[in-house]
């Protein structure tokens, strides 16, 4: 520790042993000692980073045989080795794919599922919590190598996911030159110190240079488990990442890893280390790793102390480590003797930003394939940092510089959300001169539905939460006719042992003023995900969405009124197979039809139209298992395509699925779907090639005048090759003309931000045209004249700021 520029050395600090509280498994309650409380929640135990065979390279046999050889380790299997060892969570993070999540076998009644995928092509990254994949592009010519890491970063945190950086000693840095060029992406939340599949050492050197310059984010670890062979010895959660949670919830897990709330441990049952912090030395320890303090005085009191705890470490060494790092050797080392010990460590601080760790070291096997053999001792668990500033917080000062952000004003009003809480994925409808939006927020821990109208000035006349104190609703979509407001919207209603989402509808029949109790559409029996509403006649709701109750997951429709049950549109033509996973666990297929989105007519025709890879070879596996003989042909990612279904005016029955899209050298996903004056149908998406990272997004459009029996080619809206351009939404402006809006990053701040383009009759799209300039903005919507997004601007820092408010603007008129 350095104090008035001196370093000193371990034997010039006292430490003193305290009595251990509570086991990690116990919510730690709540004490307040003069002005501060104690953090509460609990140590649950969990993994960060595992494969299974839907990366191309998920199992031994596929790895050694170049991906010619049938898979062994199908997500069932992984998932039940997790629950074997004892783990309270679980992410299936498989490389650049999403596709793990819609297979049937992802279900746990035993352990939180976290959705997750092992991001970016180089570097690698580790998102937990996002709703999709995240598409890594390529950069623009001339720019820093880390400007599509960067991206990625902020299309992260607009979904309150969680960023870590994975195996960082193969991509952001090297014992010989230190840190490369990708180092300097800002926002990680965490950062694997731990991936026994390369050298811990490296990776904690990274982490500490990181510290030093002022990035501030936790410590995780990570078995990158892919083959079962190794089980036991580097299964899933060995090591372990804790954190430490305000509840057992998926919310509240990410919740915890994005504050870096973390330590890592070999093993569920090894040895397990924390620490806190007593920085005022008023008997309260308000801070353990992971937090951030702000002291106004350098000269702290003389009762500050830090306080270490570590369970199941007799004979191990225990070293505290104060900032610069290892470099100036341990603040304090002590030998535990008992199987549960604490210690209190007088600690002041030396600089403007200081940080304080723990780690656990013993003898015996390497800590990671690529560790050093001639140490004497071995990592053995590890405590995210306390950080303590002296009056502002620290900002990160990377090798290369963010471009300056843009500070042109767009004008858009705040519609939802708070600072520092993270609202998201609106929808708008307009209606007249009101704006009706709804969103997801994220607050204590919980995700919630909250609607509000808004009037021509941007006022607010009225906010209701609608998921009445539901712990896991998301993915609202809102519809309006006259006085009448249906909004739409997933839930488990805080069950998710296993996940099991419903579909909730709830109807206003006074402008919004009051809702009628929600209902329930679905039966409970599988995932019912994604929901997509529209209203026909101006009094009948259609909603549409994704249910794996059957198996795959197939598209279901329903007008609220009308049908007595919902209807499966994607089933006709499609083709299930449980295979044989007991010889290849890549065999099952179970094509998906994904993210519908749903257009009715004036004269009262529906469509409904949404994502499905059933064309692919291996649908939902990444790569491809050849016949005997030959060479690996398939697609990465998977050959996904645009289908629609209509349903024609005073019918009750649906048509079969046709091809919108049926390219078969790319991806297309995401569709929306409008109307035009006439009744033409639009449909617009996202495409890339079939390449699993480096390829950009960009954006297609086709128009059906027969009612979906026929389409135009696709055409490209907006196209610039250098940005990536995603998750369009397509609506009738008050002309009744179609308007596209989507996000994109050709701005040279390289913010993502809204771009706009109009569907001129004679003259078709029209060239893209710039909504937003401050900060990200992020997946817009759009209705009748109204569009809203999500957007960072009102954040203050570029790290461990997780502000995300909903912005409304007006269409160009």
């Amino acid at each position: 520790m350095i104090v008035g520029g001196t370093v000193i050395a371990a034997s010039g600090l006292t430490t003193e042993q305290a009595s251990a509280s509570a086991t990690e498994q116990t919510p730690a309650p709540a004490t307040t000692s003069g002005k501060h409380t104690t953090p509460q929640g609990q140590w649950l135990a969990g993994e960060t980073h595992a494969h299974d065979d839907h990366s191309a390279d998920g199992s031994l046999p596929r790895q050694t045989s170049k991906q010619t050889l049938p898979g062994n380790l199908p997500l069932s299997d992984q998932i039940g080795e997790a629950e074997r060892i004892g783990l309270d969570f679980l992410p299936l993070t498989d490389h650049r794919t999403y596709d793990q999540h819609w297979d049937p076998q992802w279900q746990s009644s035993k352990l939180l599922l976290i959705p997750g995928e092992e991001a970016n092509g180089s570097p690698h990254a580790i998102v937990l919590g996002a709703i999709d994949t995240i598409v890594d592009g390529a950069n623009p010519p001339g720019s820093p190598a880390f400007r599509h890491v960067q991206q990625s970063i902020w299309d992260t945190h607009a979904q309150d996911a969680a960023w870590s950086t994975a195996h960082p000693d193969d991509g952001e840095y090297t014992p010989a030159t230190g840190p490369t060029d990708n180092a300097s992406a800002q926002g990680m939340n965490t950062v694997e110190v731990w991936n026994v599949a390369s050298n811990p050492d490296a990776q904690i050197d990274y982490t500490e240079n990181r510290w030093n310059n002022g990035f501030r984010f936790g410590a995780v670890g990570a078995s990158d488990c892919h083959f079962r062979e190794l089980w036991g010895t580097a299964s899933p959660g060995q090591p372990t990442t804790w954190v430490f949670a305000s509840q057992r919830s998926v919310r509240g897990i990410l919740d915890a890893i994005r504050a870096g709330r973390t330590s890592v441990s070999a093993t569920p049952q090894g040895p397990f280390v924390t620490i806190e912090a007593d920085v005022d030395g008023d008997g309260a320890f308000e801070a353990i790793g992971g937090d951030e303090m702000i002291v106004r005085d350098r000269k702290l009191p003389k009762k500050a102390r830090l306080r270490v705890r570590i369970r199941r470490g007799a004979g191990t060494r225990v070293l505290i480590y104060a900032s610069p790092g290892r470099s100036a050797g341990p603040l304090a080392t002590f030998t535990p003797d008992t199987a549960d010990q604490t210690y209190l460590i007088p600690f002041t601080l030396g600089a403007a930003h200081n940080w304080y760790r723990a780690e656990v070291r013993a003898p015996g096997a390497l800590s990671g394939r690529d560790a050093d053999p001639t140490l004497p001792d071995q990592l053995r668990a590890a405590t995210s940092p306390i950080f303590i500033s002296l009056r502002t917080p620290a900002e990160p000062t990377p090798e290369i510089a963010l471009p300056p952000a843009d500070t042109r004003n767009d004008h858009a009003t705040p519609a939802l959300g708070e600072t520092g809480q993270f609202t998201g994925f609106a929808d708008v409808a307009g209606q007249g001169d009101t704006a009706h939006v709804v969103a997801e927020t994220h607050r204590d821990h919980k995700t919630s539905i909250l609607y509000r109208r808004m009037d021509p000035h941007g006022h607010t006349t009225h906010t209701v939460e609608l998921s009445a104190g539901s712990s896991t609703a998301c993915s609202p979509r809102i519809a309006v006719s006259g006085d009448d407001v249906w909004v739409v919207w997933q839930d488990s209603q805080g069950r998710e042992q296993p996940h099991q989402p419903e579909i909730f509808l709830r109807h206003s029949r006074n402008a919004g003023r009051t809702f009628e109790p929600a209902t329930r559409l679905t039966n409970g029996r599988g995932r019912a995900i994604h929901p997509a509403l529209s209203v026909l006649a101006g009094k009948y709701p259609v909603v549409a969405w994704a249910d794996n109750s059957t198996g795959a997951f197939d598209v279901y429709a329903q007008v609220i009124g009308l049908d007595k049950t919902p209807v499966n549109l994607s089933a006709p033509g499609k083709t299930t197979d449980p295979g044989t996973p007991a010889t290849d666990a890549r065999s099952p297929k179970y094509p998906a039809s994904l993210f519908p989105a749903i257009a009715v007519t004036a004269d009262r025709s529906i469509m409904v139209t949404w994502q499905d890879n059933r064309f692919d070879p291996d649908p939902l596996w990444t790569g491809h298992t050849p016949a005997p003989g030959q060479t690996p042909t398939g697609t990465d990612p998977d050959n996904w395509q645009i289908l629609a279904s209509t349903r024609a005016a005073d019918s009750h029955s649906w048509t079969q699925p046709v091809q919108v899209s049926a390219a078969t050298d790319a991806a297309d996903r995401h569709p929306s779907v409008a109307t035009d004056r006439d009744g033409t149908f639009v449909v617009m998406w996202e495409t890339k090639a079939l390449k699993s990272s480096g390829a950009n997004l960009s954006l297609r459009a086709s128009r059906s005048a027969d009612g979906g029996r026929t389409w135009s080619a696709p055409e490209p809206v907006g196209l610039n090759p250098d940005a990536m351009s995603q998750r369009p939404r397509l609506s009738q402006d008050p002309d009744n003309s179609v308007r596209a809006v989507w996000y994109d990053t050709r701005s040279a701040d390289w913010r993502w931000k809204v771009f706009t383009s109009r569907l001129d009759r004679r003259s078709g799209w029209t060239p893209p045209a710039q909504l937003t300039t401050l900060g990200n903005g992020t997946f817009p919507s759009i209705g009748h004249g109204f569009v809203v997004f999500t957007s960072d601007r009102a954040a203050t820092r570029t790290q461990r700021d997780g502000t995300q408010q909903i912005y409304l603007i007006p269409t160009p008129r």
